[in-house]
């Protein structure tokens, strides 16, 4: 049976099929919001969300907003800027989708903190200009890199119009008791219309 705290594994093996709520999530707009650099266009936009495990066959995912007891957070996006969802023992799984183009990254900010980051990145002449904004910004913050995941298609599991996939959902969660340093895990999925995953890719980097 699928759990929270191998959620990762279970969606990369599919024995999680689907993430459901986030549909409902994102109408409701985030909850968390603050402009954290203007120069670098980076922001906060996050909500807390209780996420649970359905029955089979589909043991589902199902995220609701929860800010008062929540176990992770909800990652938003926004055109043009870089989106800071914060990952801690508190709150230890970010999920975030509905993402096509854009650049997804995990950053150690120090003291058990991770900061999931969606980069907006456009079409044309300066489709990586905000990916360089989050990485000054991130320098300047002192952030170390866990690691950058496009969203585009690839060769290793497709994307959007491939299989299906009409869009990329991400899901990333920290087993801090791992020796000697804790374990950053993020699974890539490519979603159909009903949410299913039709294909996946996982990294599991250790914290820098």
């Amino acid at each position: 049976m699928p759990d929270i705290r191998t959620i990762v594994s279970d969606l990369f093996h599919n024995r999680a099929r689907r993430v459901l709520g986030m549909g409902t999530l994102g109408a409701q707009g985030p909850q968390q919001v603050a402009t954290l650099s203007d120069f670098y266009r980076v922001t906060e936009a996050a909500t807390a969300i209780s996420t649970t495990v359905g029955g089979p066959p589909d043991n589902s995912i199902s995220v609701v907003a929860a800010p008062l007891n929540g176990n992770g957070f909800g990652l938003f996006f926004q055109e043009d800027w870089s989106t800071v969802a914060t990952l801690t023992r508190t709150h230890r799984t970010v999920l975030g989708g509905g993402y096509s183009g854009c650049l997804y990254s995990v950053y150690f900010a120090g003291a058990g903190v991770y900061k999931c980051v969606h980069t907006a990145r456009p079409n044309g002449a300066t489709s990586d200009a905000f990916v360089a904004g989050i990485r000054g910004y991130a320098a300047d913050r002192g952030w170390r890199l866990v690691h950058e995941i496009r969203t585009v298609t690839d060769e290793f599991d497709g994307g959007a119009g491939v299989g299906g996939c009409i869009t990329t959902f991400f899901v990333t969660r920290v087993s801090y008791t791992i020796a000697p340093t804790p374990i950053v895990r993020t699974v890539r999925l490519r979603q159909d219309a009903q949410g299913y995953s039709v294909s996946r890719r996982r990294w599991n980097t250790a914290t820098p």
